[in-house]
């Protein structure tokens, strides 16, 4: 049986200890799609939703038989409200007594979770999913379409390598400017020159709005006490912004981020804009700094691994585009017991009528 559960970050807790327990040759969930520390740094929601005990834009399921927890499934709503994406998704590691291998839980909970975003007006599910998972023909089977492939690069300021490049100079970058909510149509403009139209047309953002909304955080000029510590910076070259940054700064465990878009016409800020965002980081707080970006970002992947990043992961980008139910007749006229079709021809012609019955 699939049931919703109010939200106490199940999936989450259950990851720590599942990481936890690795170290010990114990797993005690096998997780297809996992959300990381960093992957979690999204734009805040308004104040309003702070002060909710559930989350309206989280959703998570659970699998059960007889009270046992077989599997769960979580998905996190986007700021445009008709898309979600899947944080997590597993499998139990421990299902003796049962009859369902961790295939057919997976398969449940995907097919459940499609079926609610049709009741829900959702209009696209995206996943993320390491690359030659076996789960993979699990997705296609649920009409999931694969569109890209993210990589994870990590610098860890105690290397060799990482620790020369922090001390090289200070780059220089006349044209960085702090973020302002006019450069959202730059931004996106950005995004549409750096990114193929297989994944331009798998995305389908509705706006410049919505997509800075996701990426660079809130729109509004008054700053939020839940953003405090991330900073947004573009380069503007005059007829275009050149290159965007935004700077996640990290607490307790949680290491750094860099998210960066970079125009192929100006391929050249990559590197110093890069070495920027490290010194700008490691100013206040030595620990790690993780950067995800696409693999057609050739010029950017190349910036990287020459400020002393290192690669660790690759995920596959998935993309489910959902139909939804219509629920009322008169949503959907042309089902009406009787129809007629015919088009007034031009001057003294007059088309032929055709009534359907």
């Amino acid at each position: 049986m699939i049931r919703p559960v109010l939200y106490v970050d199940l999936p989450g807790i259950i990851y720590a200890i599942d990481h936890r327990a690795r170290g010990n040759q114990h797993d005690l969930a096998h997780f297809v799609c996992w959300l990381e520390t960093v992957e979690s740094a999204q734009p805040a929601p308004s104040f309003l939703r702070h002060l909710l005990p559930i989350p309206p834009t989280i959703r998570t399921w659970i699998c059960e038989d007889h009270w046992r927890l077989l599997g769960f499934a979580q998905v996190r709503e986007r700021p445009s409200h008709v898309a979600w994406d899947l944080s997590f998704l597993a499998a139990m590691g421990n299902r003796e007594g049962t009859n369902l291998a961790g295939d057919d839980i997976i398969t449940a909970l995907l097919e459940y979770a499609l079926e609610m975003a049709s009741t829900h007006g959702i209009l696209r599910i995206f996943a993320k999913i390491e690359d030659d998972a076996p789960e993979m023909e699990l997705f296609q089977r649920s009409g999931f379409q694969r569109y890209a492939r993210e990589l994870t690069y990590v610098y860890d300021p105690q290397s060799q390598t990482s620790r020369s490049t922090y001390e090289s100079a200070e780059p220089d970058l006349p044209s960085l400017r702090r973020w302002h909510r006019h450069h959202a149509w730059g931004l996106y403009q950005l995004y549409r020159a750096t990114t193929p139209q297989r994944v331009l047309t798998a995305e389908l953002y509705e706006n410049s709005e919505e997509f800075a909304r996701l990426h660079a955080g809130s729109l509004q000029p008054v700053v939020s006490p839940f953003t405090r510590g991330n900073e947004n910076y573009v380069c503007d070259v005059g007829v275009r912004i050149g290159a965007w940054m935004r700077l996640y700064r990290g607490h307790g465990s949680t290491p750094h981020r860099i998210s960066l878009f970079v125009h192929p016409e100006h391929s050249d800020l990559a590197e110093p804009l890069i070495q920027f965002g490290i010194r700008r980081l490691l100013e206040v707080d030595v620990r790690r700094i993780y950067c995800l970006v696409r693999e057609y970002d050739s010029f950017v992947n190349t910036a990287l691994c020459n400020s002393g990043f290192e690669q660790v992961l690759t995920k596959v980008l998935l993309v489910r585009h959902v139909a939804l139910l219509a629920t009322r007749q008169s949503t959907v006229p042309l089902l009406e017991q009787r129809a007629v079709y015919g088009l007034k021809g031009l001057g003294t012609v007059n088309s032929r009528q055709k009534t359907m019955r």
